[in-house]
């Protein structure tokens, strides 16, 4: 595997889970934004899932065509563990977004805090060629990331921040803001970082 699905790895396997500073005891923003946007049983993709709860809240909410995207494998199997009583309405992607290549089209695409990863802008035009595949017509593209007054590094890693103006832009005419907010985010060491929702429809 690549250095990235190691780096991922090795933070899920040496962290405490709920210490990690992207860790959500109830997803937020975007649970009210997907269960006000699409139905039940529509088609969704949560990118870079780590062992976020937003599955758990969209299952027992009845949502049941979930898919699940992470590099890290621990992280993988911990959700795999932990969601094993929803069999059938979950599928698992261990791989890397850049080349993710599935067999179906999803309603809605949920990332928070891959994108801001993305620093190459030749990486960043592989993701959002990805997203305009596989993202069905009048799909939701739902982005979390770092605003401007948020970190410029993530567990160790550089990341790029985005405002409105920003990630509009850089996603073209394809893609229309429906949506956006901010989020202050607690971290578990105390401090407070500062994320931008976006929420996007295909065109």
């Amino acid at each position: 595997m690549t250095s990235k699905f190691t780096h991922w790895d090795e933070v899920y396997k040496t962290k405490d889970h709920e210490k990690v500073s992207w860790f959500q005891a109830r997803s937020t923003i975007s649970y009210d934004w997907i269960t006000e946007s699409i139905k039940q049983d529509d088609a969704i993709i949560d990118v870079g899932c780590g062992v976020s709860i937003l599955a758990d809240n969209l299952l027992k909410k009845g949502f049941d065509n979930l898919s699940l995207l992470e590099l890290s494998t621990t992280a993988l199997n911990a959700c795999k563990d932990r969601l094993k009583s929803y069999h059938g309405k979950l599928n698992f992607y261990n791989e890397n977004i850049l080349d993710f290549e599935p067999k179906t089209t999803f309603k809605l695409w949920h990332d928070r805090a891959v994108f801001h990863f993305l620093t190459d802008p030749n990486d960043q035009q592989t993701y959002i060629k990805k997203l305009e595949k596989y993202l069905e017509k009048d799909g939701f593209f739902l982005l979390a990331t770092f605003s401007p007054e948020g970190p410029k590094q993530c567990s160790e890693l550089d990341i790029v921040q985005y405002d409105v103006n920003k990630i509009t832009q850089l996603l073209g005419d394809q893609f229309k803001l429906i949506n956006s907010t901010s989020e202050a985010h607690p971290h578990p060491n105390g401090m407070t970082q500062h994320f931008n929702y976006f929420l996007f429809k295909k065109v």
